[in-house]
Order: structure tokens, then sequence, then C-alpha cells
């Protein structure tokens, strides 16, 4: 029986994944993800099985594998991430009790297309760097063909650090499986972790089932089709007043622990259809609180002790933020969106779910923005951040100065870190903050090209992806110009959700809506560093007939 359920998934894997052969001279390779994951939050370890299929839609014959086995990257001091983190005075904990790692115990691969006994697959030989793991195919694998790959691991959490592990009884897991390395028309990226940049994958489909202890609450990438997250007891009813709803919470504890018998678990399978990455958290201590934008639920899970700055106000703001981007680029074409309490300390972005720090509206708009740009928009995040970065980073803007006006923020409810004697001003405005950061640093001897591999940069990385590549953005904006602007974000957004995209894909949809030739912006832009060094020389003041006086200035580029 689990044989024929295996085929009958086979199958439709293979009927999904057929509309993307090559179109025009792109491809991109297909994956499908079936993980049955167990959690012992005790032991802070995690048991699983994985199961994918890889479909190669490459004119290449493929004869090796790559796969990220990115909680490697914690193991201890001699990793590139903890190096990278020594060198630049960043200084990760590295002892046995807090470190993290993956474990794989068996891997198995064949590309037979027919019922899999995998009692008679040999186990498949392979060679683990750090957090890369290689092997050789046990037959070179055509275009066209498939392969299932078959893989048993354990995880032990780390302490949080980072983008993921554990805090008390949270539990935040990202970049926790083993994934598939991108292959695509420059070949494999067996990039390893570092302490900049981000990451970059294979769009398919994800069936994760997660086992948890019975009184944690889990959301996660993707839709629930099987078992219950336990929402519906932990929702908040935001018509209670403050008094009203401690006792509220106490009997939702008690209704919970009732229910629990010691070693209970349950399990919730999530379903993720066109998404290239999976993350999920889960804690005992979550409330939840339910919003609807256009049919599409959104889910709010926030701690406990928050609820006075989360409640209402992250739903609110969630479904202006879906609204915004629906509008200005295109719908949003997933069944869910997850807002969460995270224990990073800004924000962090996954397909259908984003990790906060904290309620404002800033981060929400700029991690709900990441589903875009990287989620649904895939770009190399390593290789060129300014893409996903530059591109969030300027819409977040656009979104609050939409919103709230030139200044960019909502001045009758500035931020609780204000002190009360700054808040009558003078106060910058977004836009401005960004152009004096970025002055600043062209002029400070540390000027580097925006477009480079994160872990290259010699510090400038923050200021180039973020800082300067959303002034990308606002100034390909001003070049196009207003009408052309609004039709390149629907065309950018339409001719490529759910692909890869970089530099050239993005610049050939901005000619194509422009009729421009934008290779020299580009370059100026991404590769350069240039300095434009304007001064003031003449001054004449000259008093007219009228008897007013009007004065003229003489402005020199000297460089």
């Amino acid at each position: 029986m689990k044989i024929l359920r295996f085929s009958l998934w086979l199958f439709a894997f293979l009927w999904m994944s057929s509309s993307l052969y090559a179109q025009d001279g792109y491809w991109q390779q297909w994956v499908h993800y079936k993980i049955d994951v167990t959690l012992d939050a005790e032991n802070k370890m995690l048991t699983g099985r994985e199961t994918i299929v890889y479909k190669n839609n490459s004119p290449d014959v493929l004869e090796e594998i790559y796969l990220h086995l990115y909680p490697n990257a914690f193991k201890d001091e001699n990793t590139t991430m903890a190096r990278e983190a020594k060198a630049d005075y960043q200084m990760p904990r590295f002892n046995e009790e807090d470190n993290g790692y993956i474990d794989i115990h068996r891997m198995q691969i064949t590309r037979r297309e027919e019922m899999i006994d995998w009692a008679s697959i040999p186990v498949a030989a392979y060679d683990v760097d750090e957090t890369i793991l290689h092997a050789n195919l046990p037959d070179p694998l055509p275009p066209g063909g498939e392969l299932v790959i078959d893989i048993e691991f354990t995880e032990k959490i780390r302490r949080f650090l980072g983008r993921a592990g554990y805090r008390g009884n949270q539990f935040d897991m990202a970049q926790w499986y083993p994934k598939l390395v991108v292959y695509d028309e420059d070949g494999w990226h067996p990039d390893k972790f570092h302490t900049s940049g981000e990451f970059y994958g294979e769009f398919g489909i994800f069936d994760v089932s997660i086992t948890l202890p019975f009184d944690y609450i889990v959301a996660a990438t993707g839709k629930v089709v099987e078992g219950d997250p336990g929402w519906k007891w932990v929702k908040v009813d935001t018509s209670l007043g403050p008094d009203q709803w401690i006792e509220e919470q106490k009997k939702m504890k008690e209704a919970i622990q009732a229910k629990k018998e010691d070693g209970e678990t349950r399990t919730v399978t999530f379903r993720a259809e066109k998404v290239h990455d999976f993350a999920w958290l889960a804690s005992p201590d979550f409330l939840y609180e339910y919003g609807e934008w256009d049919g599409i639920p959104i889910h709010v899970l926030y701690r406990s002790h928050v609820r006075g700055g989360w409640t209402k106000q992250v739903v609110e703001r969630g479904i202006r933020v879906i609204e915004f981007l629906s509008t200005k680029f295109g719908r949003y074409p997933y069944p869910q969106l997850s807002i969460t309490h995270g224990l990073l300390g800004g924000g962090m972005e996954y397909p259908m779910l984003v990790m906060n720090a904290g309620p404002g509206e800033g981060l929400i708009s700029h991690e709900v923005g990441h589903i875009y740009f990287y989620g649904m928009l895939a770009s190399d995040e390593l290789d060129e951040a300014w893409m996903d970065e530059g591109f969030t980073t300027y819409q977040e803007r656009w979104y609050q100065e939409t919103l709230y006006g030139p200044m960019g923020q909502d001045m009758a409810n500035l931020p609780s870190y204000i002190p009360s004697f700054a808040r009558s001003g003078p106060f910058s405005s977004y836009r401005e903050n960004a152009i004096n950061g970025s002055l600043n640093y062209m002029n400070s001897g540390f000027y580097e090209p925006i477009s480079k591999p994160a872990h290259e940069f010699r510090g400038g990385y923050g200021v180039n992806a973020y800082t300067r590549g959303a002034l990308f953005h606002e100034m390909l904006r001003y070049i196009l110009g207003e009408d052309n602007w609004e039709t390149f974000c629907h065309e950018y957004f339409d001719r490529w959700k759910f692909k890869h995209v970089n530099e050239a894909r993005l610049r050939e949809v901005a000619e194509d809506v422009s009729g421009m030739d934008l290779r020299w912006f580009f370059d100026q832009w991404l590769r350069g560093t240039p300095l434009v060094d304007y001064a003031l020389d003449e001054i004449r003041k000259m008093k007219n007939a009228d008897g007013t006086w009007r004065t003229e200035v003489d402005v020199v580029r000297k460089s």
C-alpha cells in the first residue's frame, strides 16, 4: 500500500511539472519534497525522513547531485561561517551544548519511475564538506529524466543563533532540512553558508508533516491539509478588555493541559506549491488572531506577553500590505499568509511565512514584501542581494509614503524607541535618511559596487544591498517615468513570478516596457563606484527694474 501511494504521488508530480519544460530558451529544475519530521522539544532534536523527486528540465546530462546541509554551519568554530564571523568580530557561541548540526544516516538514489522497493536500492555514497553534500549519481540523468532521493536524518537544534534555533520553549526552524542545490544555466551553485547573504532554491512542492508535543502551536510555509495546528485553542477574542482577557487565557491554558497526556504528540501536515523553501516555528506560548484579504487567510501568531502591541494591529497591517503589493505588482497568489513572532532581532522572510521580532508596520511591509522579491521573483540572494533586498526596501518606502505621505512614517504614532524630547522633531524623511546614509558611505573610503557576492563585501553589504539597492530602484523609476514604472512592476511580476531572476532579466523587462537601452544605467549603478561632485561657483545678485532682486548661482560639476 505504501508503494502504491508513492507511485500515485510521483505520477501527480510528473504531470504538474510538465509545464516547466524549456520555453523561449528559459528552463528551471523542479522538485517535490515529502518530509516527515518529529520534534523532540526536551532534547532539542529533530528526526526526519525526506523523499525528493527531482526533474531535470535542463538541456544537460547530470552526473552528480548536491544538497545543502545548512545546520552544519553552526557545528563548531572551523566552519566557513564561523571563520567569517570571527574575522568580522562577530563572536557566535561554539560549545557542544549550544551548537547545532545535521547528520545524514542513510541516502538512496534511484531513477526508476515505476514502483520503488527501497529495500532493493543500494545506499548511496556521498561526501560532506561542511554545509554541502555531494554525491555521484548511479547513472547519468538525461534531460527530462527524474531522480528519487530518499534520506533519513537527525538534527541537533542549536540554541538560537542567526535565523534559527530554540530559545526557551520556542523553536524557529529555518534552513533545517537537506535542500537541493540549484542547477541553472551557470551550472551548480554549491555555496556554503556565509555570515552575509542569503539563499537560492529550486521551485516545487513541499508536503511536510510535523509531529510535535501536544501543547505546541505551529505555523509554517503552506496550507494546513491534515491535523490541527492548535490555532483554535489559543484564538484571541479581540472584543475582551485586558482583565477579561487574562481570565480567558487562563481558561485556555487549563483546557489544553486537560487534553494533554504525558508524552502525547500530534501531527500537522502542510502543503506548499510553487515555493523554493519551507520554514516553520512552534511554541506552547503562542496566541492566534485571524484576518483575511480578498478571501486569503492571514494568520497571526505571537507570544502572550506582547499581546498589547500585536493584537488587532498586525492583522490590519498585514491586510494593508498584501493589498498594496497585489495592487502595485500582482495579486498575492498563495493560499495563506502567516505573520509570526520570531526569535530573530529583526525579521526574516520565507514563502507564505514571516518571522518578525515586533509588530512595526515597516517591518511587516518589508518582510511580507520579500514573499514577492525573493519568494516569487527568486534571485540568487548570495550573488545579487540588491535584487531582493533593494527592491523590497524600495517597495517598503513606497508603501510607507503611499500610506503616510512624504515623511514615510506615521508621525502620530512614532516608534516607542524615539525619546519624548525628540518627538517634536525636526525629522528627516525615510528617503532623506537613505540618501544621507548612502552619501556618507560613498565618501567613507570603503565605497564598493552594489553588485558583488554578499560574502565578498568589505563591510558594505548592508548599505549596498538595502540602502543603495533601494535607491537604484528609485532612480530606475525616475528614468522610466511614472506610467512605464507601473507597467514595469506588473510586467516583471507577470513574466517572472515563480522563476529565477537576475540582473539581465530585470533589465530586459525595463527595456521592453520603456523602449530604452538601459545598459549604461545598470553598469554605472551596479558595477561602478562613480562619485559626482558639484560645487557652487560664481554668485551674482542683480536688481530688477521693478525693484525686486534676482540671484544667479553657477553650479559647476567638478568630477
